[in-house]
C-alpha cells in the first residue's frame, strides 16, 4: 500500500511538472531562464531539456511495478533541485520557482522542505517496494504499456524541440525593419506616461543618454532581445515600454517583472501616444537617445555593433 501511495504521489508531482513546462512555449522559456539564473555557468537550454526528460522518465519508471528504479531517478532529481535551491537561498538570488511552468514564488526554505518531504517519500517507497512477479500477465502488460509510453514521450519531446527550433529560425530570418525604425536625428516630442512605480515618465527624463526598449507580450523576438539585455545590462539609464495584453494580465506581469531588472518600466496600450512620440511601429524596438534626440535604433543588439553604447 505504501509503495502504491508513494508511486502515485511522486508520479503525479513529476507529471504536473512536465505538463506545466511543455503546455506553453512561455512556460518552458521561463523555466530555462530560471535555470540560467540559478546555474549561469551551465548551458540553460540543455539543462532544461535534460531536467524535462528526467522528469518524464521518472513518471514512466514509477509506473513499472516491482522496481525501485523510478524512485532512484525521482530522488536524484529532487536532490539536484535541493542543491540549486540551497545555492539560490545562500546566494540571496531572487529566483522564482518555475518547476511547474510559468507561475511560482521566489525560491526559499519552504521549497527545500517540499522537496525534502518528496525525497523522504521516495526513500520509503524504494524500501517497501515488493518484488515483481514476472510470470503474471498483468506485470508484463504494464511493462509493455510503459515502454510504449517512453517511446511516445521521447517522440513528443523531440517534436517539441523541433517546433521550437523552426520557430527560432523563422524569427531570425525576419528581415531588418529599417524603414519602420525611428531614424537618428529625430527629436522626440513632448509626452507623458505613468511608470509602474506611479511616477511620470516624460520627455524631460530623456536628458543625457537614455536607452528605451519597446516590448510586447507574446513577442518571440522581444524575448530574445530582453534575454540579451539581461545577459549584458546597459550602462546607461534604461526604460522599458511594455505593450500589455489586457486579455492576459499574468503574461503582462511576467514580462514587466522580467524587464524591471533593466530599469524603469512603463505599461501602455497598443495606441498609446508614447509609441507615436518615438515613432515605434513594431516590436521589439530598441532606441538610443541623448538629450531627447534619437542617436540609433534597432531590433537586436547586433544592430548596434558599430554604435557606441550610451554611458550614464
Amino acid at each position: 500500500m505504501l509503495d502504491l501511495v508513494a508511486r502515485v504521489l511522486l508520479a503525479g508531482v513529476f507529471l504536473a511538472a512536465v505538463v506545466g513546462k511543455v503546455r506553453t512555449r512561455q512556460g518552458f522559456a521561463e523555466f530555462r531562464d530560471s535555470i540560467a539564473a540559478l546555474v549561469p555557468w551551465l548551458p540553460a537550454r540543455a539543462v532544461a531539456v535534460a531536467v524535462l526528460c528526467g522528469e518524464a522518465v521518472a513518471v514512466v519508471l514509477l509506473a513499472v511495478p516491482g522496481t525501485a528504479l523510478g524512485y532512484a531517478v525521482a530522488v536524484a532529481l529532487l536532490v539536484a533541485f535541493c542543491g540549486a535551491i540551497a545555492g539560490s537561498v545562500y546566494g540571496r538570488k531572487a529566483v522564482r520557482c518555475k518547476c511547474f511552468g510559468a507561475a511560482g514564488d521566489v525560491l526559499g526554505p519552504r521549497h527545500l522542505v517540499r522537496n525534502g518531504v518528496l525525497i523522504g517519500v521516495g526513500l520509503v517507497g524504494a524500501f517497501v517496494t515488493p518484488p515483481a512477479s514476472w510470470e503474471e500477465p498483468l506485470t508484463l502488460l504494464t511493462i509493455a504499456v510503459v515502454l510504449l509510453a517512453v517511446v511516445v514521450a521521447v517522440h513528443v519531446l523531440f517534436t517539441y524541440g523541433l517546433v521550437a527550433r523552426v520557430r527560432e529560425l523563422q524569427e531570425r530570418s525576419v528581415p531588418v525593419r529599417e524603414t519602420n525604425l525611428p531614424q537618428p536625428g529625430k527629436v522626440i516630442p513632448s509626452f507623458s506616461v505613468l511608470d509602474t512605480a506611479g511616477s511620470l515618465f516624460t520627455s524631460n527624463d530623456l536628458e543625457g543618454p537614455v536607452q528605451v526598449g519597446f516590448f510586447s507580450v507574446g513577442c518571440g523576438p522581444c524575448r530574445s532581445l530582453t534575454d540579451a539585455l539581461l545577459a549584458d545590462p546597459p550602462a546607461a539609464r534604461f526604460v522599458s515600454v511594455v505593450d500589455g495584453d489586457v486579455t492576459d494580465p499574468e503574461a503582462t506581469a511576467r514580462l514587466v517583472e522580467k524587464v524591471s531588472a533593466l530599469g524603469r518600466v512603463v505599461v501602455v496600450g497598443t495606441d498609446d501616444p508614447v509609441l507615436s512620440a518615438f515613432d515605434v511601429m513594431a516590436f521589439p524596438t530598441l532606441i538610443y537617445t541623448h538629450g531627447g534626440v534619437v542617436t540609433a535604433s534597432g531590433i537586436k543588439l547586433s544592430d548596434f555593433v558599430e554604435v557606441p553604447a550610451p554611458v550614464a
